[in-house]
C-alpha cells in the first residue's frame, strides 16, 4: 500500500524525511504519524478498508464475534416479546378435539377430566397437559404371525396352528385408563388375547377348533378377553375376535384336510336331505289333506242320499197305505219305464187286441 510504514520515507510526496530533522516520519499533510486517538488519515483509511472488508465477508458478524453488543430492542420491544411469549404459553391450554376422539386432561400428571369433540381450554402447560385418543377408530391386533404364538394344544392333546386377530377401540368413556393404568396397552392386549385363546383351545377338541366350532370359540375368547381388560382397567373395548386360520400342523395337515372335506361333504348331504324332506313332506301332507276332504265330502253325500231315499220311501209308504192298488201299479209302471226306457224291443199285450203293424222309431239305433 502507498501508506505502508515501510514506504513513508520514500513515498510519492518526497523522500528522505529522515534528513529533515524534526519532520522525520511526518505525512505529506504535515500531521504527526504517531498521534493518539486515530488522528492519522492513513490509519483511518486503513480502518475503513478493514470495516468494508468485514461487511463484505459477514455482514458485520465479525464485529459481534469480536465482542460487539447485540441489538437493543428497548423497553417497548421487551414488552412486546414478553406479550408474545405469554400468549404462546396460554395457547398451550387450548384443545381442539376432532370428531371421533376424546382428550384426557392431567394436572401435574394427575387426571382431571375428559374433553368431548369441540373446542376446550385448560390451564397452560406444564400445569395441565392433555392427550388426545382416537376413541372411535377401530384398532386391530394380529396374533399368530410366528410359530411361538400360533401353536396351541387342544383338549384332546392335539397340536393346532391358530392365527387370529382382535378388533378393539379405546374406551371413549374412560380414555385416561389406557394412559395411566397400563404400560403399552397394545402389547398387553396382544398377550392377554393369546393367553385367553390358549385357555379356550385347551378346553376344546381339535375337530371343533378346525371345523364347525370356530364361532363358539371366538365368542368365548371375546367375552373372557373383555372381562380381563375390565379387571385391568385398561380402557379397551373388544369389538370382535376373528379366527383367520385354524389348521393342524404341517406334518399331518393333509390328513386333517381330508377329514374336513369329508365333514363338509356330510354336511352337504344333510342339507340336501333336509331340502328334499322340506319339499316332499308338505306335498304329502297336502295330498293327505285332500284325501281327507274328499272322504268327508263323500260321506256327506252318502248320508244325504240315504236320508233322501229314506224320506222318499217313507212318503211312498204313506201313499201305499192310502191306496195300495194304485200305488202298486204306479210303482210297477215306473219300474218298467226305467228298465225298458232305453230298450229296442216292442212288447205287445195280446189281451189288448191284435195290431197288424206297429212301426218302430227309425231314429233309434239297434244294438
Amino acid at each position: 500500500m502507498p501508506w505502508d510504514d515501510k514506504t513513508k520515507g520514500s513515498g510519492p510526496w518526497g523522500g528522505g524525511g529522515g534528513d529533515k530533522g524534526g519532520d522525520d516520519g511526518n505525512s505529506p499533510w504535515k500531521r504527526p504519524s504517531g498521534g493518539s486517538g486515530g488522528g492519522d488519515l492513513e490509519d483511518q483509511m486503513r480502518r475503513m478498508q478493514e470495516r468494508f472488508r468485514n461487511r463484505g465477508n459477514g455482514g458485520g458478524g465479525g464485529r459481534r464475534r469480536g465482542g460487539g453488543s447485540g441489538p437493543n430492542f428497548g423497553p417497548l420491544g421487551i414488552l412486546v416479546l414478553a406479550g408474545i411469549a405469554l400468549v404462546a404459553w396460554l395457547m398451550t391450554g387450548v384443545v381442539v378435539v376432532d370428531e371421533g376422539s376424546r382428550a384426557a386432561v392431567f394436572r401435574f400428571g394427575q387426571w382431571q377430566t375428559n374433553f368431548t369433540p369441540g373446542l376446550h381450554f385448560h390451564l397452560p402447560a406444564p400445569i395441565e397437559t392433555h392427550v388426545v385418543m382416537p376413541s372411535e377408530k377401530q384398532q386391530e391386533t394380529q396374533i399368530g404371525n410366528n410359530s411361538n404364538e400360533a401353536l396351541m394344544l387342544t383338549g384332546d392333546e392335539n397340536i393346532v396352528d391358530v392365527r387370529f386377530r382382535v378388533f378393539w377401540f379405546y374406551d371413549p368413556a374412560n380414555p385416561e385408563n389406557f394412559i395411566l393404568n397400563v404400560d403399552g396397552g397394545s402389547e398387553l392386549l396382544k398377550a392377554s388375547a393369546e393367553s385367553v385363546m390358549r385357555e379356550v383351545v385347551g378346553k376344546s377338541k381339535l375337530d371343533d377348533v378346525i371345523t364347525t366350532g370356530r364361532t363358539t370359540i371366538s365368542e368365548q375368547v371375546k367375552t373372557q378377553l373383555q372381562a380381563l381388560m375390565n379387571d385391568y382397567r385398561a380402557g379397551i373395548q373388544v369389538q370382535n375376535v376373528e379366527i383367520q386360520e385354524a389348521a393342524a400342523p404341517a406334518q399331518v395337515r393333509q390328513a386333517f384336510i381330508d377329514v374336513v372335506n369329508a365333514g363338509q361333504d356330510a354336511e352337504k348331504a344333510i342339507q340336501e336331505a333336509n331340502k328334499y324332506a322340506n319339499d316332499i313332506i308338505p306335498r304329502a301332507e297336502g295330498q293327505a289333506q285332500q284325501v281327507l276332504q274328499n272322504a268327508e265330502a263323500y260321506r256327506e253325500q252318502v248320508i244325504a242320499n240315504s236320508t233322501g231315499e229314506a224320506a222318499r220311501f217313507t212318503s211312498i209308504l204313506d201313499e201305499y197305505r192310502k191306496a195300495p192298488q194304485v200305488t202298486r201299479e204306479r210303482m210297477y209302471l215306473e219300474t218298467m219305464e226305467r228298465v225298458l226306457g232305453n230298450a229296442d224291443k216292442v212288447i205287445l199285450d195280446s189281451d189288448s187286441g191284435a195290431v197288424p203293424y206297429l212301426p218302430v222309431n227309425p231314429n233309434r239305433s239297434s244294438q
